[in-house]
């Protein structure tokens, strides 16, 4: 791989996961860096969101595949622990699947359209995550619960959490990508 498309890589995910940080803590504070809450999804949903983002950008579909199943792996390992069961597995893969997925249909269908322009894709990202969010959540809950449908709090946290961390992810890709001669010459000229 060449450095510059490293560089590339590296920098869309830092700025994507940066901006999932900061709309978290403003909304929640540091209890985003508390890895037992709900609102760590800011933290751990921005990173794994902006590198499937960068992975898309910047390679090929095999090696797209290959970054989703490492990726998956990692999640299970991490958020899992000792305590791994059929549960986590349907749980981490359909919350990643729901994340890619919104992903994969903003980057196919909004990312390029000249009609909407920079910053204002960020409020689509927000759309379709916290939709496909909210419908996922709502399936894992369901398959959890042994067919009980869930509260409205839960929905709306779901809902909220997509919204947010979606939003925050196009934010900061689409900081990149508006300022991407720039930071690449930055980086460029530091690690020469």
């Amino acid at each position: 791989m060449k450095p510059g498309k490293l560089y590339q890589i590296i920098l869309m995910t830092f700025f994507g996961t940066l901006g999932s940080v900061l709309i978290g803590f403003i909304f929640f504070n540091t209890s985003i860096f508390i890895t037992t809450r709900p609102s760590f999804q800011f933290v751990a949903g921005g990173f794994i969101g902006a590198l499937f983002f960068s992975l898309l950008e910047y390679k090929s579909l095999r090696e797209q595949v290959f970054g989703m199943i490492i990726i998956l792996i990692l999640h299970l390992i991490i958020f899992t622990g000792k305590y791994f069961s059929i549960a986590y597995i349907i749980r981490d893969v359909l919350y990643l699947g729901g994340l890619f997925l919104s992903i994969k249909i903003y980057y196919r269908f909004i990312k390029n359209n000249p009609k909407v322009k920079f910053y204002l894709r960020s409020f689509v990202l927000a759309l379709i995550y916290g939709l496909l969010n909210t419908l996922f959540g709502f399936i894992i809950y369901f398959i959890n619960t042994k067919w009980n449908l869930p509260t409205l709090d839960f929905i709306y946290m779901v809902l909220k959490f997509g919204t947010l961390i979606g939003f925050g992810i196009g934010i900061g890709t689409d900081f990149y990508f508006q300022n991407k001669k720039h930071l690449l010459s930055f980086v460029e000229t530091k690690t020469v």
